[in-house]
């Protein structure tokens, strides 16, 4: 049968491969199963006849989308990309697509990505940012139309259908632990002012110190802006100038870790000679020279459960009540540590 190339339908590409119409609008629109052999008979017949799948016309005539909307803070940190990828690598199993905003800290993008958010009819919200009060009001908002949020690694103060995090406790608690039995009763403290989750890792230190009878020194607890490695760099520098030669100190951030590094060498420092240096997050940590001893977080598999956790809800298979996940830490001894002889 000749076919008007002019005037190609849907039918005509599942017609061309021998399959149902249906299995060929799922073939195209990358939702649903369709087994592998299947999906390539249909690409190709697609291909074949030069036809071009309207997802978006589609989605007005079944009021579905399968979009997910993934927002972040900073799109140049390692560790949100990981999350990102383990989102959109389970999502795209599942037949979703996910879009991907960053909004720095500032609220004009918080509201620009919600503005596209709602009129591209996403299905579902996953966010990593802090708190800031757009947020929350969209969050609110976001729930009120219907719409599934979940926050992985994101802030616990405005409302959500799901969280995921980490044990942060649990793995502060490890690594200090680790230091304590190295000899290193007093160390440096890396925390980010204002951060919920900072203070739930300071918490983990704190917990091992009450089950010792001892008190951290609250002088050693240095508090930065942001998790960015110039304040890692900027914090380090000022106490080597200042002359207290730490010999170890635990970043509660990668960049963190990796700013305190550079000081470090201008300073003519010696990792792990002469500093010990621990940090959080284990993204880029075993590719470093030293490698850094790592509290290593689940990100990318968190980036996995949070898109189970939202595609559940909107599937609407079962009743759902809200969930709070908490994934184990991993401690993981690399080179940046050694043990400390002197015990101070």
């Amino acid at each position: 049968m000749k076919i008007d190339k002019k005037n190609i339908t849907l039918k005509d590409v599942a017609l061309r491969a021998g399959v149902s119409v249906a299995t060929a609008s799922r073939s195209l629109g990358n939702y649903g199963y369709v087994d592998k052999e299947t999906k390539k008979k249909v690409l190709k017949a697609a291909k074949d006849l030069n036809y071009h799948f309207n997802s978006i016309a589609k989605g007005l005539r079944t009021k579905r989308t399968h979009t997910i909307g993934f927002l972040l803070p900073d799109i140049t940190n390692p560790f949100y990309t990981r999350i990102a990828k383990g989102i959109q690598d389970y999502a795209y199993e599942k037949g979703y697509s996910v879009v991907i905003a960053y909004d720095d800290s500032m609220s004009n993008k918080t509201i620009k990505f919600f503005e596209m958010f709602f009129q591209d009819r996403m299905e579902g919200l996953i966010f990593s940012t802090p708190y800031n009060e757009v947020l929350e009001e969209m969050c609110r908002n976001t729930l009120k139309k219907g719409i599934p949020v979940v926050s992985c690694y994101g802030t616990k103060k405005v409302r959500f259908s799901d969280l995921i995090q980490s044990d942060a406790i649990g793995g502060c608690y490890k690594a200090t632990k680790f230091l304590f039995d190295s000899g290193f009763p007093n160390f440096f403290v890396i925390k980010v002012k204002d951060s919920s989750i900072s203070q739930r890792r300071f918490e983990g230190i704190e917990k091992f110190y009450e089950e010792i009878g001892k008190k951290l020194n609250k002088d050693f607890v240095l508090e930065v802006k942001d998790y960015s490695d110039r304040c890692g760099y900027e914090a380090a520098k000022e106490v080597f100038i200042l002359g207290k030669k730490p010999t170890a100190i635990f970043c509660f951030g990668e960049q963190l870790a990796i700013g305190v590094m550079r000081a470090a060498k201008d300073c003519n420092i010696s990792i792990p000679d002469e500093l010990s240096l621990v940090s959080v997050d284990d993204v880029i940590a075993s590719q470093l020279t030293p490698s850094i001893t790592s509290v290593s977080l689940p990100v990318y598999h968190a980036g996995q459960v949070a898109a189970n956790l939202i595609i559940e809800r909107i599937e609407g298979k079962k009743r759902i009540k809200s969930r709070e996940i908490y994934l184990e830490e991993r401690f993981i001894i690399r080179e940046s540590t050694s043990y400390n002889r002197l015990g101070n």
